[in-house]
C-alpha cells in the first residue's frame, strides 16, 4: 500500500505541473491573440509617419494627427550670408488631398508579429498629395529678404583687367541673384515632399557666372596680352607726351580665327592718325601773340609739323613687336623749329603789313624793330599775309631777277616762292609809313641792310616769318 500511494502521488504531480503549464501557455496565447487582434486595426507602437507618432492610434486617428500636424508645417529657406525666410503650412492653407497612403502603411502590418515590432521604431517617410495657394507662396517667396533688391548682387564673370604689373584675371562674383521660376519648383517640391529646409546653395538656385577665373581659354588670353603688351614707348612733345603702354597696346590687339591676339596693323594706323591729329600743326589756323601782347589768328603757311603716318606706323609695330622700353620719335613730312604746341617757338620774324614794321626775336629776345617796305597791292604785288612760312634758304650774295628786273641784294632770306627778306639800303633811301602803296616792292620785304643782316645772322633755313595785315 505504501508503495502504491507513491507512485500515485508522483503521477499526480507531474499532471498537476503540467496542467498548470497548459494553463499558462493557454492564457499567453489568448493574451497573444488578443493583443494581435488589437494591432489589426491600429498602428504597432513606435510607428511614426513623416515624424508624427502614430503608436497604438487607428488610421483615422493617425490621420488627424498628420492633418493638424500639416498645420504647423514650415519650410525654412536658407540664402547666403546667413539670410533666411520661412513659410508656414497655416500661410498656405496647408492640406492633404489623399491620404490613403497611411491605411496602406496600417493594412501592411503583420498583426500576429506584433511583439517583434516592441523591438525598435518604424519611421515612414509619405509624400502624400497636398493642396495650397500656389498664389499665396508665389507672395511669399516674392517677399523673402533674400529676393529684397537693395540686397541682391548679380553674379559677375571673371574677366582680364590691367594693373600697374601687368594683365590680370579678376576672379568671378558669385553675387546672390535667386533664380526665381527655380525656385517656386524647388520651394514646391519641398512642400510637397514634407521637407522643413530648403537651401538655395545646395539646389542651385543661385544665378552664376558663366566665365570662371579657371576658364583656360582666358589664362591664355592674359599669357599673350603680357607678352604682347610688355613694351612702353613715350612720344616726346616737348610740353606734352604719347605715351603707348599696356592699355594702350591692347587697343590695337585683335584677335585671329582661333582666338589668339596679334598686333593689328589698322588699329596701330588709327592710333598714329590721332596722334597726328593731335600733333600736326602744318598748314593749320593758329593763334599768334604779336609784338604788342594782341592775338592775331593765322590761317595758311607752310610752317608747321606734319607727321609721316605710314612710316610711324611701321615704326611703332616694330617696337611694340620688340618689347621695346623708352622713347621714340615719330618720322615727319614736313619739321619745325619747336616742337611744343606753341611750335613758331622763340626765335621768329614778325611781319605786318599795315603797320610796315618787321621784328625779330631770337630766343625771346628782341633783336629787331625795324620798318619795311612790303609789296605793292596796287600792282598785283601785294605780299602774302595771314600765315606761317618757313625760310626756305639762306644765301649770301644773290641777284633777284623778275620780268623787268635784276636787283643784287647780300642778304636773301625766301619763304614763300619768290617772296623773302633782303637788304634794300643801296637802292631804298625810306622805309615804312605807307611808300608800299605808291612805290611798294613786287612782294619782297625790302629791309634796311643793318637790319636785315642782323636777321640773316641769327636765322638758318627753316625758321618761321610770321606775316600779317
Amino acid at each position: 500500500m505504501g508503495r502504491f500511494w507513491e507512485r500515485f502521488r508522483g503521477r499526480n504531480r507531474k499532471a498537476v505541473i503540467a496542467g498548470a503549464v497548459a494553463g499558462c501557455v493557454c492564457i499567453l496565447a489568448g493574451g497573444y491573440a488578443g493583443v494581435g487582434y488589437y494591432y489589426s486595426g491600429r498602428f504597432y507602437i513606435g510607428t511614426f509617419i513623416n515624424g508624427v507618432s502614430c503608436s497604438n492610434k487607428t488610421a483615422e486617428e493617425a490621420e488627424r494627427g498628420l492633418m493638424n500636424n500639416l498645420l504647423n508645417y514650415k519650410l525654412t529657406i536658407r540664402g547666403r550670408g546667413g539670410i533666411e525666410g520661412q513659410i508656414t503650412g497655416n500661410q498656405l492653407a496647408l492640406s492633404y488631398i489623399d491620404m490613403s497612403q497611411a491605411e496602406e502603411v496600417l493594412w501592411d502590418q503583420k498583426p500576429w508579429a506584433w511583439i517583434f515590432a516592441m523591438m525598435g521604431d518604424r519611421n515612414y517617410h509619405i509624400a502624400f498629395p497636398v493642396d495650397y495657394n500656389e498664389g499665396i507662396l508665389d507672395s511669399l517667396l516674392e517677399g523673402m529678404p533674400f529676393m529684397d533688391g537693395k540686397l541682391v548682387t548679380p553674379p559677375a564673370d571673371a574677366a582680364i583687367e590691367e594693373t600697374d604689373s601687368g594683365f590680370v584675371i579678376r576672379p568671378e562674383e558669385q553675387g546672390n541673384m535667386v533664380r526665381f521660376e527655380r525656385l517656386k519648383e524647388a520651394a514646391a517640391a519641398a512642400i510637397r515632399h514634407g521637407e522643413t529646409v530648403l537651401d538655395l546653395d545646395k539646389e542651385g538656385l543661385y544665378e552664376a557666372p558663366s566665365v570662371l577665373g579657371s576658364d583656360e581659354q582666358l589664362q591664355s588670353e592674359v599669357r599673350q596680352l603680357n607678352e604682347l603688351t610688355r613694351a612702353r614707348i613715350t612720344y616726346d612733345f616737348t610740353d606734352r607726351q604719347k605715351v603707348v603702354n599696356r592699355g594702350i597696346i591692347r587697343q590695337m590687339l585683335s584677335k585671329d580665327l582661333y582666338g589668339n591676339y596679334f598686333l593689328d596693323k589698322d588699329k596701330a594706323a588709327e592710333w598714329v592718325k590721332q596722334m597726328a591729329y593731335d600733333t600736326d600743326t602744318f598748314g593749320l589756323p593758329r593763334d599768334f601773340t604779336a609784338h604788342d601782347g594782341s592775338t592775331i589768328r593765322l590761317e595758311g603757311g607752310d610752317y608747321g609739323w606734319c607727321i609721316d603716318r605710314e612710316k610711324t606706323t611701321e615704326e611703332l609695330i616694330s617696337a611694340v613687336s620688340a618689347g621695346m622700353n623708352g622713347s621714340l620719335q615719330p618720322s615727319y613730312v614736313y619739321t619745325a623749329m619747336d616742337r611744343s604746341a606753341d611750335d613758331i617757338g622763340g626765335t621768329y620774324v614778325e611781319v605786318c603789313i599795315s603797320q610796315q614794321r618787321m621784328w625779330f626775336y631770337k630766343d625771346g629776345v628782341e633783336l629787331v624793330d625795324t620798318p619795311v617796305v612790303t609789296g605793292d597791292p596796287n600792282k598785283g604785288n601785294a605780299t602774302p599775309a595771314g600765315g606761317v612760312w618757313a625760310i626756305d634758304a639762306k644765301i649770301n650774295g644773290q641777284i633777284l631777277r623778275g620780268q623787268d628786273y635784276a636787283q643784287p641784294v647780300a642778304y636773301w632770306l625766301p619763304f614763300n616762292g619768290n617772296v623773302g627778306i633782303h637788304d634794300a639800303s643801296h637802292f631804298r633811301s625810306y622805309f615804312g609809313g605807307n611808300i608800299y602803296l605808291t612805290n611798294g616792292s613786287h612782294g619782297c620785304i625790302n629791309t634796311p641792310t643793318d637790319q636785315a643782316e642782323i636777321i640773316f645772322r641769327n636765322v638758318d633755313k627753316g625758321y618761321p616769318v610770321v606775316v600779317y595785315e
